[in-house]
This record gives C-alpha cells, sequence and structure tokens, in this order.
C-alpha cells in the first residue's frame, strides 16, 4: 500500500540498527532507532504485526517536541498500537515530549550500552601531552571552531555520514590523517587533560561517555540530547557557547587533574541503573506473556553487545511473514 506521507528523515542504507532481541512463540521483541528513520520497512510490513511483538526504540538523536508530533503521525497514518512500543529516552525532557503524545518509555540513556570491558579504560603511567581533545567528525553541528581559543589541542575525526562539513578548523596540535582504531582513539584521550563536546543539539553522544569511561573530564557546552545526565560537578563542566568560556574550562582541567578511577567507576555504576530499568521492562514482558523460564537478567548478560545495536539487511520477509 502507497502513503502520501513521507516522513522528515528515512535511514539512506540498506544496512541500519534493527536487531531481532527476543523470539517464542508468545513474544517477539525488536530494538530499532527513531521511528522516522524505520518509515521504509514500517510502511511495508506494520500490517503484519502481531500483538505481541514489542519494540524497544533507541533515541539516536534528542527527541524533540517536533520528534514526537512526527511520530504521532506515523503511528496515525499506520494505525500502531503505542502499547507496543517502549521508548527508551535520553533525558528526562524527551520524556516529557512524547508522554504528552501518549507514548510509553522511561530515561535509559543509550550510552548505557557502551561496553566498558572494550577498548575504551584509563592507561597507566601515559603522558599527558594535550590540553583537550575533541573526537567527533567535521560536521558543522559539532561547532569545533568554539574550541578556536584552546591551546594545545588534538582533534580525532572521523566518516562526516553525508553531514554538512565545517568551514574553518581551530588551530591544533594533532589531527588524524587516516581513520584511528579505537586501541589509538583510546591513546589519545588518555594522552588527555579533558575531552570536549560542543555541539548544541545531537543524542547522547558516545565520544563523551568515551571521555569518561577513559577517566578524563568533559568540557561540554549546554546541549539537548542527553549526554549531560552522565556529568557531575567533578568529572565536568558545561559552560556557554563562547570560545574564551571553553578555553578556561580546558584551563581549569589542566591545572587541576582529575582521578581517573573515580570518573569511570562513577560512570560504570550509573550506567548500572539505566540497564537495570531496561532489564525490568524486559522482565515485565517476559511475565506479561507467559515465558516464566527465563530470568531477564541473565537474558541481558548473555545476549549484551556493545551499543545494543546491530546494523544489518533485515529479511522483512521472513520476519514477518
Amino acid at each position: 500500500m502507497a502513503f502520501a506521507y513521507e516522513p522528515s528523515y528515512v535511514w539512506p542504507n540498506p544496512a541500519f540498527p534493527f536487531r531481532v532481541y527476543y523470539s517464542s512463540d508468545n513474544l517477539r521483541i525488536f530494538i530499532i532507532e527513531n521511528i522516522q528513520h524505520n518509515w521504509e520497512w514500517l510502511s511495508s510490513y506494520y500490517n503484519k504485526f502481531k500483538d505481541t511483538d514489542y519494540f524497544f526504540v533507541y533515541c539516536g538523536w534528542y527527541h524533540s517536541e517536533w520528534f514526537a508530533k512526527e511520530a504521532v503521525k506515523i503511528f496515525d497514518v499506520l494505525g500502531l498500537n503505542r502499547e507496543n512500543f517502549f521508548f527508551m529516552f535520553n533525558e528526562e525532557s524527551e520524556k516529557k515530549n512524547f508522554e504528552k503524545e501518549g507514548f510509553n518509555g522511561q530515561v535509559i540513556n543509550q550510552n548505557a550500552w557502551l561496553d566498558e570491558n572494550l577498548v575504551m579504560k584509563p592507561i597507566d603511567n601515559v603522558q599527558k601531552i594535550y590540553d583537550a581533545i575533541y573526537v567527533g567528525r567535521f560536521s558543522n553541528f559539532k561547532r569545533h571552531y568554539l574550541a578556536g581559543k584552546v591551546r594545545n589541542l588534538a582533534l580525532v575525526a572521523g566518516n562526516n555520514h553525508g553531514n554538512a562539513i565545517i568551514e574553518n578548523i581551530p588551530n591544533y596540535s594533532y589531527l588524524n590523517q587516516a581513520p584511528l582504531a579505537p586501541e589509538e582513539v583510546c591513546m589519545k584521550i588518555n594522552e588527555s587533560h579533558c575531552g570536549l563536546i560542543l555541539s548544541e543539539e545531537e543524542g547522547a553522544c558516545f565520544a563523551s561517555s568515551e571521555y569518561l569511561l577513559c577517566g578524563i573530564p568533559v568540557v561540554s557546552t549546554k546541549e539537548r540530547g542527553g549526554r549531560s545526565v552522565w556529568y557531575d560537578s567533578y568529572n565536568s563542566i558545561v559552560c556557554e557557547p563562547v570560545e574564551s568560556q571553553v578555553a578556561e574550562a580546558v584551563e581549569f582541567f589542566v591545572n587541576n587533574p582529575r582521578c581517573p578511577t573515580r570518573i569511570r567507576k562513577a560512570y560504570i555504576s550509573k550506567a548500572r541503573i539505566f540497564r537495570q530499568r531496561f532489564i525490568l521492562k524486559l522482565a515485565e514482558l517476559f511475565e506479561k506473556h507467559g515465558d516464566y523460564e527465563l530470568d531477564a537478567d541473565q537474558y541481558f548478560k548473555d545476549n549484551f553487545i556493545h551499543k545494543l545495536r546491530r546494523s544489518q539487511r533485515p529479511d522483512f520477509e521472513s520476519i514477518f511473514c
């Protein structure tokens, strides 16, 4: 069936974040990212959903009131049941935006899915070389220009993913000339006194939390999207989007170094709180649908993957036959 409606953004690649997280005769659970991104397959297979199909919705960008109203339109056009969709919001404001439109969910910040047992961690006896590091692609919304007054700056940039590219790159002491392996990024972070995140709006921003997992503090501008839920007075300074304030915050951490172990432990403790909210919802679904023999906590541990997302080309014909 063709629809006249078209959302603002549809995932452009054939491989995208979609995961069959759990499947039994009683219940199926899927993990998807952003309702809008999934329009193409949703509009093709919505009429084949079972009453026992549930979707955990990962919020990969700030879920504003506008996002909520667009989700309303999609749900109305397709006749989707809000009760079968559970949103995992990155911050409280997103939850409020969607609750007003009748959607369900909790604040379960996406950065809780970073696997702390992988690469990003403090490295002992590493000399600090850089005052600050900014790990982020050269996209306009990242606002690199706000680091214009930071001395001794390291820049690590990756694939721009089709976003508008910045015109002016701030002066730097280091810039990667080719993509770095995660181990190399980890080393650069450990060689820095603090990490920068300067965007006004995005998702929770993995780089922000990778800094904290490596045990360095963050200098952030005020933002929407959820990265600040991880910040406290010890591990961060949140300033106005002004070059001089960013530079002053960096200078503070150069002169007042933080304990890497303390920063990392506090981060992992908060991640466990968010994970537990997910596990409790999982347990609720298992019990509601009669899969009593399953322990939600153990199932979560057995099926945990980094970032909780898997990009693939789903065979929707076989999944929703």
